[in-house]
């Protein structure tokens, strides 16, 4: 899987002009679909942790990390109540060969719209970042992120513009039936991501634009160690000095 075929330049206006830009890469469903798989089978191998248990990024070197984002604010104490778990990966852990390939197309489409090497991000100490790659599952039964702007993210790149890049990892209608993933263009329409891209593409979005996860399913009970719900993989570049509880 490679980005060479993608226009970068005309994603980054597409951003611009209507607040986010969805791209189909050729074989990316496939790749969604076995990626998956690697998921479910490290959802049935982690043990969930505590919202506010802390861990550091050479810690996914030993096993994927999967904790509870459950509060009425995210890890930095921004008010975007949320309900969903997520699970952070080392991007070269090698159990998990179609995740690290999926990351690895998601970081290196980031790093190219970002402008910085396509690099960026794999060694923390030379880069001062580090890959926060991740699975959100928002779980059957009422999983929500209350919309709003990524105000975190742009002021901890600095000089490096953000770029918020999302693989849903779900299909409405198969793992899910109501709610998922929103997103407000630049004229105020809502626009359910879900629908609008699905398995096998990309949304990419800046700080400016609001987003979130509507009701997940609210008639049903939930069960973190489903399968069922609304899932999406992210990566984003997270300060090698700040804790990683942070889960925005």
């Amino acid at each position: 899987m490679q980005t060479v075929a993608l226009d970068i330049e005309a994603i980054r206006k597409e951003v611009e002009d209507q607040a986010y830009s969805v791209v189909r890469p050729a074989g990316l469903e496939q790749l969604c679909e076995l990626a998956r798989q690697d998921y479910f089978e490290a959802l049935t191998r982690s043990e969930l942790k505590p919202p506010r248990k802390s861990f550091s990024y050479p810690d996914l070197a030993k096993a994927p990390w999967r904790k509870l984002a459950i509060s009425s604010t995210n890890g930095i104490g921004e008010p975007y109540a949320q309900f969903l778990q997520s699970t952070y990966f080392d991007q070269n852990q090698s159990p998990y060969q179609h995740l690290n390939k999926l990351f690895k197309f998601v970081i290196e489409l980031r790093n190219k719209l970002m402008d910085v090497a396509v690099d960026f991000g794999d060694d923390p100490i030379r880069d001062g970042f580090w890959n926060a790659c991740r699975v959100h599952h928002y779980p059957s039964g009422g999983g929500f992120m209350v919309m709003h702007k990524d105000t975190y993210f742009p002021v901890a790149l600095g000089k490096y513009s953000f770029y918020q890049l999302l693989v849903p990892f779900s299909v409405k209608g198969r793992d899910f039936h109501t709610g998922g993933g929103v997103v407000i263009d630049r004229n105020g329409v809502k626009h359910n991501t879900d629908e609008l891209g699905g398995l096998g593409s990309v949304l990419v979005y800046d700080g400016r634009t609001y987003h979130g996860v509507e009701d997940v399913d609210p008639d049903q009970i939930v069960s973190f160690d489903s399968q069922k719900g609304r899932m999406s993989l992210v990566s984003n570049p997270y300060c090698t000095v700040i804790p990683a509880r942070i889960d925005v």
